[in-house]
């Protein structure tokens, strides 16, 4: 949407420019200081691409706020190798493109997207996560922690190129079987994604 202040300038230009029109028409001034038809239809065209290019604008950007955040639920939760992780706790869906069902971030535009997560685990466990579009690895994380360390979380930003309606998700590798997301005193393994710019 055009915001008030540029529709008042622009209706403010026009009334202006109608005003001053008839009080040179009202007038003998040369030929070269009289303002003409043609003049007034070419700035009634210059106005009304400018609205339109505002619109247009205005209605672009909307289209373009695409982000999610997500994180895991208060528990702790054991995956299988190659299965695809579920941050089922929705704070942020701009767009309403993430589904939290399933765990799967399904873009809305082609562009250039910045991926995040991280990986919350605990004393002697492992997880290994891969972070895959259509099915195409793009990148891997692993949090590996010794038997007296206590908790630890690890986390990996990815930017890549997402084409129109491809899936993106994070999904365990297919190195092992126990891959135990831990919850700690709020802290929980997420999931986030943000357009950078659409192409």
């Amino acid at each position: 949407m055009i915001d008030t202040c540029s529709l008042f300038l622009l209706s403010g230009l026009l009334v202006l420019y109608g005003v001053n029109t008839k009080a040179i028409q009202n007038i003998t001034l040369d030929g070269s200081k009289l303002v003409t038809v043609d003049m007034w239809d070419a700035l009634r065209r210059n106005m009304t691409d400018l609205v339109t290019e505002l619109v247009e604008r205005n209605s672009k950007a909307d289209m373009q706020r695409v982000f999610f955040y997500a994180n895991m639920p208060a528990a702790v939760v054991d995956y299988n190798k190659n299965s695809i992780v579920k941050f089922s706790n929705v704070l942020y869906n701009e767009g309403n493109i993430f589904n939290h069902g399933d765990g799967v971030f399904v873009s809305p535009v082609t562009g250039v997207y910045l991926f995040s997560w991280t990986i919350l685990t605990f004393n002697g466990k492992a997880v290994n996560t891969e972070l895959r579009v259509d099915n195409v690895l793009k990148e891997t994380l692993h949090a590996s922690v010794g038997s007296a360390v206590g908790h630890i979380s690890v986390s990996r930003t990815v930017i890549c190129r997402v084409t129109k309606k491809e899936h993106v998700w994070i999904q365990t590798a297919g190195s092992y079987a126990g891959n135990v997301f831990d919850y700690d005193a709020g802290d929980a393994s997420s999931f986030m994604g943000v357009l950078i710019y659409e192409i």
